[in-house]
């Protein structure tokens, strides 16, 4: 597993959260997904890119959120939300294949982070960043061609 470093300027996301524990998104995200892509037209101008982004886990409920970069987080479609990420620094890798291998990928991504000696900052929002290889509820999830790249916040 190849495993790189970037660092990502400040961005401002605006999409769809979603909020539960781990079985209410795996049965609710695609839906959110469905509907973040009928809408994202209302977004105007975007880069190709769109995030899944992880805000928060506590107490067993989780926050995500399925968004696009925008240029400005002051004018909202109805029911989205804006979110500015500032500009850090991340371990990059890239899942590859059938989307029932993806977690798979995390585990040896994360292992393969620590043998490295890089700091994952558990405090900061996990990014995925899906373009033209795979969109989710586009592309056929068991399709060998899938791609998507994870990006993991490090300290420093």
């Amino acid at each position: 597993m190849h495993i790189s470093t970037v660092t990502l300027p400040e961005m401002k996301l605006a999409g769809l959260p979603l909020a539960g524990p781990l079985s209410v998104l795996e049965t609710d995200m695609p839906e959110i997904w469905k509907a973040f892509l009928e809408r994202e037209q209302e977004l105007g101008e975007t880069n190709g890119f769109r995030y899944g982004v992880s805000l928060q886990e506590s107490a067993g409920v989780h926050i995500e959120c399925v968004a696009a970069e925008v240029a400005d987080l002051n004018n909202l479609p109805p029911g989205m939300i804006g979110i500015r990420i500032p500009a850090r620094r991340y371990a990059m890798l890239t899942h590859r294949g059938p989307m029932a291998r993806a977690q798979a990928t995390y585990v040896t991504g994360f292992a393969a982070i620590e043998q490295l000696g890089m700091a994952h900052d558990t405090d900061a929002w996990r990014l995925e960043r899906y373009d033209r290889r795979y969109t989710p509820t586009v592309h056929d999830v068991t399709r060998t061609d899938n791609a998507y790249d994870i990006l993991i916040p490090l300290y420093g």
